[in-house]
């Protein structure tokens, strides 16, 4: 045996070609009735028979190698499908086995088929094993016919039974759809009068569904978990309630206490109610005599201040002027300390200048037997010497006196300045009164001027007095003063000879 024919032997399709003769041969058509299943499996079993005698004829030497494989490839499948038909019972599988595998198949090996005698052979067996399946499928179909034939003549009594109760039930039937026609007109259709049941029932189901949300809803907010549902609420409610009521007791007895107190303080107040049904005892009765002493009070008051009003007002004019010479009188006395304190300084730096003076003048003390020994004033240097030694010193002294002099001249200048309009302010009010006691017709013109000269002093700043030279004269200017006078005098007298 060569290679081709020992491949050809052993190859795999020689097994699952096995399997498809095997599977073919018992294959049969569950309903006979139907002839096209019946000329499938017909024409699957033809070519399975034929596809069985090429092989067996056919020369393996001649047939290249790769078609064994390609019809491998084709065997799987229509094992596949017959397995499934077998199984399942749909025809289906044996269509698709005729038409995608078993033709490919005869491809594959009929080309190959060299002796015509063996191939006429295989057709032969095939067109007989074509023709024995159908008649084995016309005989069981004639068996099945006359089964049923006589299983028919069997059962015509108890058809005519069936198909008067079928005529029967028909009628019944038509009534009943007639009735449901009835019925489901108006349940869907509805009348003129009439809606729909179909839309009524809608609404009640959507009225329902409402109902049913809005329920679910209070029920999720009534017993709902959380501090937010309703029994929850209702549970704190209850305890505050509780806690409220022991509160509202607590209070209830402490305000019967006050009420009793009030009972008491309204007893005290208005009084007990006599045998007459009049309140006497009270406050009430002391407030009403209270309030009748505070009336007559009031009219004793309102006479008093008529009284002192009208003492006031006529008092009223003179109040202008007693104020005005009572601040004047302030301002004159606050200059007194102040003229007492540069006058007491002035006299204690001429008493100094005076001791300096004295002093410089001494030449030595306890000298040569003589007890103070005065400076020798003939000699000019040794006095031009003594007065400069004593400038640093007496300058200064100087200038304090000058200056606590003009001080104590300005305060005493202001002091007088007040002094007069304090005199003035107290004299106005009399003036006024004696101008009006006058019988003739100056009395306007009088008041004018009174009352302009009052305006002017009023007006008139004190400080205005210092704008002038005011200083007080040292001797040596009044000697000097007193001098130019007398040459003034001398003078005039020459000149008049």
């Amino acid at each position: 045996m060569n290679r081709w024919q020992d491949t050809f032997k052993n190859h795999e399709f020689q097994t699952i070609w096995a399997q498809i003769v095997t599977k073919s041969e018992s294959l049969t058509v569950d309903d006979v009735s139907v002839l096209s299943n019946v000329e499938e499996v017909a024409r699957l079993k033809k070519v399975v028979s034929f596809i069985s005698s090429l092989l067996d004829s056919i020369d393996p030497d001649l047939v290249p190698l790769s078609t064994w494989a390609n019809f491998t490839n084709q065997c799987h499948p229509c094992h596949y499908e017959i397995s499934s038909y077998i199984s399942n019972r749909n025809i289906g599988h044996i269509v698709n086995a005729n038409k995608n595998n078993l033709d490919n198949l005869l491809t594959y090996v009929r080309p190959y088929a060299v002796n015509s005698d063996a191939a006429a052979k295989a057709a032969a067996k095939a067109s007989r094993e074509y023709t024995k399946t159908m008649y084995e499928t016309l005989d069981e179909f004639k068996r099945q016919t006359v089964d049923y034939s006589d299983e028919f003549k069997a059962k015509s009594a108890e058809i005519s039974v069936l198909k008067d109760n079928i005529v029967t039930q028909f009628n019944d039937l038509k009534e009943i759809h007639k009735q449901i026609e009835q019925l489901r007109v108006s349940y869907f259709e509805g009348s003129d009068t009439n809606e729909p049941v179909a839309s009524t029932v809608d609404n009640l189901v959507n009225s329902i569904n409402n109902f049913h949300q809005n329920i679910n809803s209070f029920h999720t907010e009534l017993l709902g978990s959380g501090s937010d549902s309703i029994a929850n609420k209702i549970k704190l409610a209850n305890d505050t309630a509780k806690l409220s009521t022991e509160q509202i007791t607590n209070l209830l007895a402490e305000t019967e206490k006050q009420l009793k107190d009030l009972r008491h303080f309204y007893v005290r107040v208005v009084g007990k109610e006599d045998d007459s049904g009049k309140f006497v005892g009270g406050l009430q009765d002391e407030l009403n005599a209270r309030q009748a002493a505070l009336d007559d009070f009031k009219q004793d008051q309102e006479l008093r201040y008529t009284a002192l009003n009208k003492q006031i007002e006529s008092l009223l004019p003179g109040a202008t002027s007693a104020g005005l010479a009572t601040a004047y009188r302030a301002m004159r006395k606050s200059f007194r300390d102040p003229i007492k304190e540069y006058s007491k300084l002035f006299y204690i730096s001429v008493a100094t200048l005076s001791s300096v003076a004295f002093i410089s003048t001494i030449d030595s003390l306890f000298t040569d037997g003589h007890f103070i020994q005065f400076v020798d004033i003939s000699n000019i240097g040794n006095l031009l010497s003594n007065l400069a030694y004593k400038l640093p010193i007496m300058l200064p002294i100087l200038w304090l006196a000058l200056f606590a002099s003009k001080r104590r001249n300005e305060s005493q200048r202001l002091q007088q300045e007040y002094a007069h309009k304090e005199a003035l302010a107290k004299s106005y009010q009399s003036f006024k009164k004696q101008i009006d006691n006058l019988q003739d017709g100056n009395k306007e013109q009088l008041l004018e001027k009174l009352l302009a000269a009052a305006i002017d002093a009023v007006a008139a700043n004190a400080s205005h007095s210092l704008d002038g030279k005011h200083d007080e004269k040292t001797p040596i200017h009044i000697g000097v003063d007193k001098t130019f006078e007398q040459l003034e005098k001398i003078k005039s007298l020459i000149q008049f000879k």
